[in-house]
């Protein structure tokens, strides 16, 4: 009888033991996915099922363990089933924890779109709540999804360089400098009482002050021109004066013909080519 007993407690430890060892989640990585984050989350890449009752408490969790960092927009990259499962141990999972099954590895793209002038000048005008045009485009930028807002301050001059952070869905993009032409925004009721107001300054307009000249006539300048993601510079003499955002027409060694530009800082011209 005292064998029997200790058998039967021998049997039940070892089924408690073999119970507590069971896998309480399954996690099945997909072969390939498209995300729109700049990271990646255990729940991106694979389904995240229950195979016991107290594996449900721990679904959530694991969706949203972070993996690796997204690639690029419009890019991809590789995440193997080894890193998923270093990821986990990192968390404090154990191997007997879950099953990891499905693709061997997973392709991850990231989705994006270009950045046009016109998302550009409609983000600018909400930051500045004023009228905006860029008089240059912006360069080639791809974002990646979500929504596009600005940060930058109104500036001094009606035409300016203007320092510009990109921002998608909150988080920091990119910094910029802009040529742009600031159209201040006018009350047109309170136009027709100006003379009501004092004549120093009317309270419903935005004064700037005169914008010095960066660029004088014989001067010799930097001529810029974008070719696609690439900068090209080279020197000119510049046939006139002009301010930030003036078109000016520069002598160069090269050729006969002036070329005609955008003034876009002291001594700079930026030109569409050569």
């Amino acid at each position: 009888m005292r064998w029997l007993s200790l058998t039967i407690i021998f049997i039940c430890s070892t089924v408690a033991l073999g119970e507590g060892k069971r896998p309480s989640v399954r996690i099945t990585l997909r072969e390939k996915v498209t995300i729109a984050n700049s990271t990646v989350q255990l729940g991106d890449i694979a389904e995240v099922t229950a195979i016991r009752e107290e594996g449900e408490k721990q679904i959530a969790s694991l969706q949203t363990l972070p993996i690796a960092p997204s690639p690029l927009p419009r890019y991809q990259r590789v995440i193997t089933a080894g890193e998923v499962a270093t990821k986990l141990a990192q968390a404090g999972w154990r191997s007997g924890d879950f099953v990891l099954d499905g693709a061997k590895q997973v392709l991850v793209t990231r989705s994006g779109r270009n950045l046009t002038a016109t998302e550009l000048e409609v983000a600018l005008q909400k930051s500045l709540n004023t009228n905006v045009k860029l008089l240059l485009p912006p360069p080639p930028i791809v974002l990646p999804d979500g929504e596009l807002t600005v940060q930058a301050e109104m500036p001094t001059s009606p035409r300016t360089i203007l320092p510009v952070t990109l921002l998608v869905n909150g988080q920091q993009i990119a910094m910029l400098k802009l040529l742009v032409q600031i159209h201040p925004v006018t009350n047109t009721n309170a136009v027709t009482q100006l003379s009501d107001l004092p004549i120093s300054r009317p309270a419903h307009l935005t004064v700037f002050p005169p914008a010095d000249y960066v660029v004088r006539r014989r001067q010799t300048v930097r001529l810029i021109a974008r070719v696609g993601n690439v900068l090209v510079e080279a020197q000119g003499t510049a046939l006139q004066d002009g301010k930030v955002g003036d078109e000016v027409m520069v002598a160069v060694s090269w050729s006969k013909t002036p070329l005609k530009g955008i003034v876009s800082g002291e001594r700079e011209v930026t030109v569409a080519a050569w």
